[in-house]
């Protein structure tokens, strides 16, 4: 009999034809978790990593490990960057920790065959390899961390697939900012799409340079400044961060390929977030590996007249706010 648990990974552990004995779905402190499998005899537990408040930082999985023997562990990843690093994987490895997957096939498969040593020592870093990943991490989150005590922050949104949804997407993160307690504006280039939202106090079109110029000078104070870029062709000189959305559809990346095959090359260091988008966490790798570009956020489709959704929410706490 096995133990699994829930959260994000949903949809896979849902797919799972192994007996259980215990299954808990939600997120909690790692204690509490533990607390639930006292007294528990079981053969694997099969823990989506998202069930684990803090999972981000690699000592809470490695807690887990000194209280639930190692070889008992399968670990069902996530798509975040943090715990797909090879910082991350390395720790996981050293301490023990050898069953690890992202998706369905690979719990099934490690169920039926662990992984030993041997088999995941590649993934070893040296202590001079882990000092420099663990330094590049640091130098990601200071490039891209908010500092709100010396200035606000200017988001830009591109599309990069046509009708990708820029504008409703500006209007949601201007909304949930307001809502939660921050002082944020949505600027629109050439366009004035935003004014059917009949909101004249948060949502501005710009209809130059100068005025553009005018604008961010009026409003200094806020928080945050989200710019609908449109063909604005002068983005990264106004912007602390451009994020290029793609609606991953089938037609869309194919349109998008055909005026430009290396449209995914040009922005391989650059945020992609897929917008209005059906692709489940799982596909994401397979989706970053096939265009060589890095996964940001995945948001699905979303209701506009909603200024409390978790998926925003989330989406802003990516960016540094602490939304609660």
């Amino acid at each position: 009999m096995n133990i699994v648990t829930a959260n994000e990974n949903k949809s896979i552990i849902d797919r799972l034809e192994i007996d259980v004995i215990k299954r808990v779905d939600g997120q909690f402190e790692l204690r509490e978790l533990l607390s639930k499998f006292v007294n528990l005899y079981f053969n694997k537990i099969i823990l989506d990593i998202t069930s684990v408040k803090g999972y981000e930082d690699v000592n809470t999985i490695i807690d887990l490990s000194k209280a639930i023997d190692p070889s008992r562990i399968i670990l069902l990843l996530n798509s975040d960057p943090t715990v797909n690093s090879k910082l991350y994987l390395s720790t996981l490895v050293k301490n023990g920790i050898y069953n690890f997957t992202r998706n369905y096939e690979g719990i099934t498969y490690l169920y039926e065959h662990p992984s030993k040593l041997e088999d995941v020592q590649y993934l070893m870093l040296s202590e001079q390899a882990e000092d420099e990943e663990l330094l590049k991490q640091q130098q990601e989150k200071e490039k891209y961390e908010i500092n709100r005590d010396n200035k606000r922050m200017i988001i830009g949104l591109s599309n990069l697939t046509n009708h990708a949804g820029a504008s409703t997407l500006c209007n949601l993160m201007v909304n949930h900012l307001n809502n939660h307690g921050y002082k944020a504006v949505g600027f629109e280039m050439f366009k004035q799409d935003l004014i059917f939202y009949h909101d004249d106090e948060h949502f501005i079109s710009i209809m130059s340079k100068i005025e553009l110029d005018s604008k961010l000078k009026l409003y200094e104070n806020v928080d945050c400044i989200v710019i609908d870029m449109n063909d604005f062709t002068e983005s990264d000189k106004y912007c602390d961060t451009i994020l290029y959305l793609v609606e991953p559809s089938y037609i869309m990346l194919t349109k998008l390929l055909k005026k430009n095959k290396n449209a995914f090359l040009d922005h391989k260091e650059d945020y992609i977030v897929l917008n209005k988008s059906f692709v489940n966490e799982q596909e994401i790798t397979d989706f970053e590996f096939e265009t060589k570009s890095k996964v940001f956020a995945n948001l699905p489709p979303l209701n506009d007249r909603n200024n409390d959704l978790e998926e925003i929410n989330e989406f802003l706490g990516k960016l540094g706010y602490d939304i609660k």
